[in-house]
């Protein structure tokens, strides 16, 4: 991608997003973190972004509240192949008339794909999950109140006497920031405290994260690994980076990317 093109995106990306890490600028522009330092300091030099620690901001932040992350729709065009084949995987782990809590992200979006001939109990945080499902399927949705975050397509609730309170379920299906030696990881404080919510009301964590995820790392952890049960991840991790997982008692799944995987990612 040319100087010029990234330079244009990056200005568009931070404008709608008001804050933006240089993590998700190097997952979007598919450039090097280097380059993309070179680029928000060359921008804010010339007056159209604010450089801050970790990223960008806007010059004029929008009204609307923003939370830190990859919004809902550019984030779907990434690892698709992979968070199809990892979807896959976790649905077997589903048993027949089951409740299960699945939270919000284009890994989690992928399980719905395999929900279809099932007859399940679901709490989903996830307006695109609860919609396609809803579509597609029999099984009972229940969304919980809140504020809806259009980007990340998210409800998320300050307070504790909500909806989660009085549901539980068997299994909670999630995504994250990273997940590695320190634990599940994210980048937004609200979305961080929101997990947390959802964690309280499984018996068991299902951390689906493809291979990428498990050499990213933030400052916020939302769970220790003691606190997950089971990670599904793709064939791109090395016997190192699982080894970690295995050690601390994780069931480990390795799930491999198929050919119908990508040509379902081409298509």
């Amino acid at each position: 991608m040319l100087e010029r093109e990234r330079h244009r995106l990056i200005v568009k990306f931070v404008g709608e997003r008001s804050v933006v890490s240089v993590g998700d600028l190097v997952e979007l522009l598919g450039a090097s973190e280097a380059t993309i330092r070179r680029d928000i300091n060359t921008l804010a030099e010339r007056g159209e972004i604010k450089r801050i620690r970790g990223g960008a901001e806007a010059i004029s932040a929008r009204h609307e509240s923003k939370l830190v992350g990859m919004p809902f729709v550019m984030s779907q065009g990434i690892h698709v192949a992979e968070k199809r084949a990892i979807a896959r995987a976790a649905a077997q782990l589903i048993a027949p008339g089951e409740s299960i809590l699945i939270n919000g992200g284009t890994t989690t979006f992928a399980l719905v794909e395999y929900l279809v001939d099932h007859q399940l109990d679901i709490l989903t945080n996830s307006f695109p999950i609860a919609a396609r499902l809803l579509a597609t399927s029999q099984n009972r949705i229940t969304l919980p109140g809140g504020t809806l975050f259009r980007e990340q397509n998210i409800v998320l609730s300050p307070f504790d006497n909500d909806v989660i309170e009085n549901f539980w379920g068997n299994r909670l299906f999630t995504g994250c920031y990273g997940v590695n030696l320190f634990g599940m990881m994210e980048m937004d404080a609200l979305i961080a405290q929101a997990q947390r919510k959802l964690l309280k009301r499984c018996e068991h964590v299902v951390v689906m994260a493809d291979s990428s995820k498990l050499r990213r790392k933030s400052s916020m952890v939302v769970a220790p690994l003691k606190n997950i049960s089971t990670l599904v991840t793709d064939d791109g991790a090395s016997p190192e980076e699982l080894e970690v997982f295995k050690t601390a008692g994780i069931e480990v799944i390795v799930t491999s990317v198929t050919q119908e995987d990508r040509l379902k990612q081409s298509a």
